[in-house]
């Protein structure tokens, strides 16, 4: 099924049986859920429903939502699962694919990209071309890696925006392809490497310059909040209860140091973390988020207070030092 720039895979033969299904989009898809609705009551004759909260990984599966309306299953779309992420409840993952021109994409790398050991990593949208990309370029002399990554990585050479692991250590740069900022510039924090990022849509190249200019801008950043937390006395640590996002044991290790160190801090505990919501509680100092990394690298400036990161926070306590900065991630 072809909506927009995207292909749509829904494994209608697995959806036999199902009464009642709750469907869960990104926010790019959401324009065409009433089209996707139509078809799988059609094809399924199962009651449809669909969740109008964000999402932002297939570590924010809308398991409750799907509890409370009495769905008998959850289908994800547009996010690979997370293996180690074990739920107890029926979801199955529906792919979503951006076609690219691999053709075009090999002659880019080719032209750009001056070391001949690389690695190629890229998000769910891209995943399945990547090794008819590696094919290409192994035919014109490089050498390429597609590494498997941790527990919480679905295939090689997929990355998340909070885990990198799939990055290959043994190459001389990684080629990251797909569409933002945020990928190449958190694999260059956490490997050091130089890192091209490639745009399919616009069919641009950044180079290993510009990517890591941004991520020096980014960590700057970071110690700019991180000094601004200097001599907080009142901390708000934040838990997502996302399935993929809780870190309770993270959360409640920060408030043991911070106890020993006469520290207040409060836990709070929320789905999607809000600015406006955590202004309820009153001042903090410092907020400590142990969800997704982004929520405190990419909306710092909406919160009232510096908001860092659990490996941050080991730099605000003198546990790791300045120049030993890596980038947060979940395993």
């Amino acid at each position: 099924m072809i909506l927009g720039s995207y292909r749509i895979e829904i494994p209608f033969e697995e959806l036999k049986g199902y009464k009642r299904i709750l469907i869960q989009l990104p926010s790019g898809l959401k324009i065409y859920a009433r089209k996707i609705i139509d078809i799988l009551e059609e094809k399924t004759k199962a009651d449809i429903l669909v969740s109008s909260d964000p999402c932002f990984g297939a570590c924010d599966l809308a398991v409750d939502t799907a509890l409370s309306m009495d769905a008998d299953l959850l289908l994800h779309f547009g996010h690979l699962p997370i293996p180690n992420l074990k739920i107890d409840f029926p979801v199955k993952f529906v792919d979503v694919i951006m076609d690219i021109d691999v053709s075009s994409v090999t002659d880019l790398i080719v032209s750009g990209v001056t070391e001949k050991n690389i690695s190629i990593v890229t998000t769910a949208q891209h995943i399945r071309y990547l090794n008819e990309i590696r094919k290409n370029l192994e035919k014109r002399g490089y050498r390429v890696r597609i590494d498997e990554g941790d527990g919480r990585i679905a295939q090689p050479g997929l990355v998340l925006g909070c885990n990198f692991s799939s990055v290959s250590r043994d190459a001389e740069a990684v080629v990251f392809v797909g569409t933002g900022t945020f990928h190449p510039v958190g694999i260059s924090i956490s490997t050091r490497k130089p890192v091209y990022s490639l745009d399919p849509v616009s069919m641009t190249l950044t180079s290993p310059n510009e990517i890591s200019a941004m991520a020096d801008r980014l960590i700057k950043r970071r110690f700019y909040l991180i000094t601004a937390s200097q001599g907080s006395e009142n901390f708000g640590i934040l838990v997502s209860k996302k399935p993929g996002q809780n870190r309770m044991d993270v959360a409640l290790s920060i408030r043991k140091k911070l106890e020993e160190k006469r520290k207040k801090s409060c836990i709070i505990v929320t789905d999607t973390i809000q600015p406006d919501m955590l202004r309820d509680f009153g001042k903090f100092d410092c907020f400590i988020s142990t969800a997704c990394p982004r929520i405190a690298l990419d909306d710092h400036e909406m919160f009232d207070a510096p908001i860092i990161t659990p490996v941050e926070f080991e730099i605000l306590i003198g546990e790791r030092k300045f120049d030993d900065y890596i980038f947060d991630s979940i395993t």
